[in-house]
């Protein structure tokens, strides 16, 4: 033991011994310390600031993409640019796979290999520029049609900064953290992109703007959307109204988003605020991955399928940009919290569907949106979902339901085929989700954990029990999640025959086993006499038609000269429910018994409504007799 401890004693004192040779300076070793004149203070850093020279060498490749600007394009020396940075960012808050980020266009733009100044005010050190708008690295792309990386991002110091960029491209800042006044930056050597901007650009200056311009590429800009295209699209294929298209491009994002998804400017609880920062959406000679992508920026292929959406008014609320809102909702998914493993290429094509229900009334073409998969999915779906088997699997490989389109069916059915016998608004169903994902104290571990999620939302949402909707369409639910809404009335409708796209069907009556709702909290609201004392100490009052107890029994007054028939009783059920039956069970011993009753509905007692099949004939027998109904009623 004194050995093992004197050894660690020396091997401490050698520790510090070597620590402290470390830290001095001076060393023997015949190596440079990397630093010039051994270490002296030195400004001697050279630096490249020949602004009349131009850096050539990717001129060929700038020339294929992004494309070159003009010699007579002019140059612009000493430009003021105030930028309000003063941003509030609540991406953390949303939940969602990729809020909008702090980037703030200038509306200038480098050319190829040209040197750019930004003189940034003393003290400012949380900025940093971009250079480029197309960030995707194609470097996995055996022949990529550009150069792999043509974008550069510079952190800013107070004073003068140099940049170069060798392909060009608009210059965007970064602001690292908002700055609470605004930001006065001086650019030099770069020329002004014709960009339109919504509420500030009218359509005719703009157009004089583009012509007269050589730039390559421009920004459409509204509040809450930015594209970047091509000046050879906006002067082969001329936008009509730019306003008019990027005024709806604001508003799809607002109402079918942001809205939708329970976020608004000034919201009483600060959670629900919306971004106020824009979404960025640029296209490019070739995206890394696919056809389009999500992320920031979303990025489309470049061609004239994807810029036609965005300026075509026609297509934008025809239902014809399925493309744009899919990339967009990916971005505004909740993964983390409802949207299970197999929603990954669903519930982000739910927005579709919401621009066009909130456009459908002026424009009857807008419903359903554009995609041709849809026609043959839908009815795959309904198939499935009709289907009695009780090993139906929703996130299976059952070829009806395998793919991202029927699996929509179930989520628009819910949406569009509530609001028609209910008191509240199916379309909100998913803005209850966003809100409540938002809330959430942790996050869903388990896809059973989101499926569950789903459903007790739901339920929560309607005041009801949806297990026959989630069971016809397979949609697993655990049991602890069954036993949470058990106590709720169950969902009658058989919503999952409702065919979103023709907007049919969904309005029969679930072929389940009787199933009585709880009649603890209904009232006697009414009633044309009874007969107090005449028949017992419990009997003959109106109370016991509700009693749930078949020995006792409502008898009309036959003491003090009687009553005549008709007899009626009101009874309120304290809330509004759906009902497809009742139950009717005449007095035990069979005596005076009635022959047929008449039920009529009302939401005030004032104005009634006879049910349809009435009056209801009723047989002479004790046990109770089960009515069921034509039509569901609320």
């Amino acid at each position: 033991m004194q050995q093992l401890v004197l050894f660690k004693k020396m091997n401490f004192l050698l520790l510090l011994a070597i620590v402290f040779v470390a830290c001095q300076k001076k060393n023997d070793f015949n190596y440079k310390d990397g630093t010039p004149g051994d270490g002296e203070p030195t400004a001697n850093i050279s630096v490249d600031t020949a602004n009349k020279g131009v850096d050539v060498s990717k001129y060929a490749q700038a020339r294929v993409f992004p494309g070159l600007v003009c010699a007579d394009e002019p140059r612009l020396q000493n430009l003021a640019v105030t930028l309000d940075l003063n941003y509030n960012y609540v991406g953390e808050k949303l939940r969602i796979n990729v809020p909008p980020q702090p980037q703030f266009s200038t509306g200038l733009y480098a050319a190829p290999g040209e040197l750019v100044t930004i003189d940034v005010p003393a003290g400012e050190y949380s900025l940093s520029a971009q250079i480029g708008a197309w960030t995707d690295n194609l470097s996995a792309i055996q022949t990529p049609p550009r150069d792999p990386v043509i974008y550069s991002r510079t952190q800013l110091a107070p004073g003068r900064n140099y940049l170069r960029n060798l392909y060009g491209g608009h210059i965007y800042i970064y602001a690292g953290r908002p700055l609470p006044t605004p930001v006065n930056l001086v650019f030099s050597n770069v020329v002004k992109s014709p960009d339109f901007e919504l509420g500030k650009t009218s359509n005719e200056a703009w157009k004089a703007a583009v012509a007269a311009s050589c730039v390559p590429w421009m920004e459409l800009r509204s509040e809450n959307m930015i594209f970047v295209v091509p000046r050879e699209y906006i002067l082969s294929r001329p936008i009509a109204d730019i306003t008019a298209s990027m005024q709806e491009w604001d508003n799809i994002i607002k109402y079918d988003f942001y809205e939708w998804e329970g976020l608004v400017e000034n919201p009483a609880d600060p959670i629900d605020k919306a971004p106020l920062l824009p979404l960025r959406i640029v296209l490019d000679i070739m995206p890394s991955v696919g056809y389009g992508h999500s992320g920031w920026p979303i990025v489309a292929t470049n061609d004239h399928s994807w810029y036609d959406g965005i300026g075509n008014v026609a297509m934008i609320d025809g239902g014809g940009n399925w493309g744009y809102y899919h990339e967009v909702g990916h971005n505004n998914q909740q993964p983390s919290y409802w949207s299970w493993f197999e929603l990954g290429e669903v519930t982000n094509n739910l927005f579709a569907f919401k621009v066009a229900n909130r456009l459908k009334a002026q424009i009857p073409q807008a419903w359903p949106p554009k995609h041709p998969a849809l026609a043959g999915a839908i009815p795959n779906a309904l198939r499935f979902a009709a289907d009695p088997s009780t090993t139906k699997n929703f996130d299976g490989t059952d070829a009806r339901i395998h793919d991202p389109f029927s699996r929509l069916t179930p989520f628009l059915q819910i949406f569009d085929k509530v609001p028609a016998g209910m008191n509240y608004d199916g379309w909100g169903f998913m803005t209850e989700l966003y809100k409540k994902a938002r809330r959430a104290q942790r996050i869903s571990l388990t896809d059973q954990n989101k499926r569950d999620f789903v459903y007790e939302t739901l339920c929560d949402y309607t005041g009801r029990d949806w297990i026959y909707f989630f069971n016809a369409w397979g949609i697993t639910v655990s049991n602890i999640a069954q036993a949470k809404k058990a106590g709720l009335p169950k969902m009658l409708q058989r919503i999952w025959e409702y065919n979103p796209l023709t907007r049919t069907g969904g309005d029969g009556l679930i072929p389940t086993a009787w199933i009585p709702y709880s009649n603890t909290g209904w009232t006697i609201h009414s009633f044309s006499s009874e007969e107090a004392g005449g028949e017992g100490p419990v009997n003959g009052y109106a109370r016991a038609i509700v009693d749930g107890n078949v020995n006792t029994f409502w008898h009309s007054r036959w003491s003090a000269g009687g009553f005549t028939a008709p007899h009626w009783i009101v009874f309120d059920m304290g809330a509004v429910q759906p009902v497809d039956g009742f139950v009717f069970t005449q007095r035990q011993s069979l005596t005076r018994n009635l022959k047929n009753v008449r039920v009529e509905l009302s939401n005030d007692a004032a104005t009634w409504t006879v049910v349809l099949g009435s009056p209801f004939a009723l047989t002479q027998t004790a046990p109770a007799q089960e009515i069921r109904l034509t039509e569901v009623l609320n």
